[in-house]
């Protein structure tokens, strides 16, 4: 998948910066309107969830293989989540790249991160009720 490709070195991306822009844009979302709900109710543990969120992007960009989850289980079985929340993820996590990146940076991960949320909408939208129901049980493990 092109998403997974490793970055240009000359994006210069790192853990601090990874991290940088996981507590950045977390930020963002806690205090979000739309997002900060749908968040706020299902993470009980925030250094937790960006932690295994830095080990995502650190294997996505820096292909590290530190990462053993499954993001696209959990996101589907959110109940609810539209086109338009994924899109707010994407205009925040954005602001959070224009703050802390250079813009080669930001663009390496909001290009992966356009992908990410365009394969998880088009599952999304693949999916009958019956089968996000099944998928609910299993929110906890990402």
């Amino acid at each position: 998948m092109a998403f997974l490709s490793p970055p240009d070195a000359s994006e210069d991306i790192d853990r601090p910066l990874i991290a940088l822009v996981v507590q950045n844009f977390y930020a963002r979302v806690r205090g979000d309107a739309v997002l900060g709900p749908i968040f706020n109710t299902r993470i009980e543990d925030w250094p937790e969830h960006e932690a295994k969120i830095m080990r995502f992007w650190s294997s996505v960009l820096l292909k590290s293989g530190e990462y053993h989850g499954s993001p696209m289980q959990v996101h589907l079985a959110i109940p609810n989540l539209t086109g338009s929340d994924f899109d707010r993820w994407l205009a925040l996590f954005d602001q959070s790249l224009s703050e802390v990146c250079r813009p080669d940076q930001a663009k390496a991960f909001l290009s992966r991160a356009a992908r990410i949320a365009e394969a998880f909408q088009f599952v999304r939208a693949a999916q009958g009720p019956e089968v996000l129901s099944a998928l609910s049980p299993r929110l906890s493990t990402l």
